[in-house]
């Protein structure tokens, strides 16, 4: 965004908890990495980046930050109470709130003051860890603006991750930074969908077509020209016709999956871990290594992932999920529980008899049997003595036996004396 034009390089409790995300930011310290997710489902998350010569305004800037997520959540809330962009939170000392990375970037500030900026600070972000498949980023860079009067750039496509919404804060000094925000964003999030009928078909700057941007009123939030007035008194998508909450077949921001839902109530998913290893998820939200609970927006699609420990293996799922295979595929219509299993790589094979016989076993029994593999039982009586019965983890009068190896194996063999 220039001082007069938005750029664009490519077209609840813990939600609304008081203090959660205002009045300046509850964390401490720097992290050049994110923090553990306490969010579930896809999110934003936030970096503060300066360039290698830049004076360290972290504290500062991570209160404007913050601030400015606050007010521009308000503001959404306020246009449609029913979503909420879904942030990236951490828990801190003083409480639970924005989760704020802090990158030095790797070249002065001088490299960065080109119509290139935007996909040079990217770039160097997403060599860093920030290219996440489920989250957007939004970065507050305190250094030169790349170009007189650019304010901010975005770009993202719609419900998909790795999107970047950038405010130069050294941009345009005179345009509040939680609209800007708000504007690149909407960029991230995949706006202006192609189909929105009121794109600029001659921008008010140039005259030149612009594709990025609906041109049907000036108090649009993504109107190319800022009008000046604070966020409170612009709109999320003038008429609803063009990116958000319209009735057309082009992408509609409301559905997007950055958005937290705030009119159906989150349901649970509940884990229970049998065995060592762990369960995690594809969108952020789910890293257990033990038995947890999760909540999460009603509706929403996730693949839960079931590893080993390093001395165990995956058995099975159970309850919500079923079957062998480690993924787990779960739509959270309602509440969901699952038990991942996990046992040990080498189990016990005890063999007993009663009578005279033997039990052959193939491959041999022992006490570090391989865990999941065939194991065939014979049971061979001696000279004048039958095989009556199998007891323990084989049944029957059949004299061969595969029982599963998953857990530790007793088998039981009788034999009876011929009459």
């Amino acid at each position: 965004m220039r001082k007069a034009l938005f750029v664009v390089t490519a077209a609840a409790a813990l939600w609304l908890a008081p203090g959660a995300l205002a009045a300046g930011w509850c964390g401490t310290g720097e992290s050049a990495t994110e923090r553990p997710d306490v969010v579930t489902g896809a999110q934003v998350h936030a970096i503060v980046a300066t360039a290698a010569d830049s004076p360290d305004l972290f504290g500062a800037d991570a209160n404007r930050l913050a601030d400015d997520v606050a007010s521009m959540s308000a503001w959404w809330t306020g246009q449609d109470p029913t979503r909420v962009p879904r942030y990236d939170l951490a828990t801190f000392s003083g409480g639970t709130c924005l989760d704020i990375s802090y990158v030095r970037l790797s070249q002065p500030a001088s490299v960065y003051e080109s119509a290139l900026a935007f996909q040079k600070v990217r770039a160097e972000l997403a060599t860093g860890g920030f290219l996440e498949e489920f989250k957007d980023y939004v970065v507050y860079y305190d250094g030169p603006a790349p170009e007189e009067n650019l304010c901010g750039t975005g770009a993202g496509d719609f419900n998909n991750g790795d999107g970047y919404a950038i405010v130069w804060l050294n941009g345009c000094s005179d345009i509040s930074s939680d609209g800007i925000e708000a504007h690149e964003l909407l960029h991230a999030f995949g706006a202006l969908p192609i189909g929105a009928p009121n794109w600029c078909q001659a921008s008010p700057i140039d005259g030149q077509p612009d594709n990025g941007h609906p041109c049907d009123s000036t108090t649009d939030i993504l109107y190319p020209q800022a009008s000046g007035l604070p966020l409170q008194q612009l709109v999320l998508d003038y008429n609803h016709d063009d990116y958000y909450a319209h009735n057309g077949s082009w992408p509609d921001l409301q559905d997007s999956i950055f958005l937290h839902h705030l009119n159906t109530p989150e349901v649970a998913l509940g884990l229970t871990l049998s065995g060592t290893g762990q369960v995690t998820s594809d969108l952020p939200g789910v890293s257990c290594e033990a038995s947890c609970s999760t909540q999460w927006d009603q509706g929403t699609k996730v693949t839960l992932a079931a590893t080993p420990a390093n001395t165990s293996r995956f058995i099975r799922w159970s309850g919500g999920c079923v079957g062998a295979a480690p993924y787990c595929a779960v739509k959270l219509s309602q509440a969901v529980s699952a038990t991942a299993v996990f046992g040990s790589l080498t189990v016990p094979v005890k063999v007993s008899m009663t009578g005279r016989g033997i039990v052959a076993c193939s491959p041999t029994c022992s006490r570090a049997f391989t865990a999941g593999s065939r194991l065939l039982l014979r049971a061979i009586p001696a000279k004048g003595w039958r095989f009556a019965s199998w007891g323990g983890a084989c049944k029957g009068t059949r004299v061969y036996c595969s029982p599963k190896t998953d857990f530790a194996v007793t088998v039981h063999a009788n034999f009876k004396k011929k009459r």
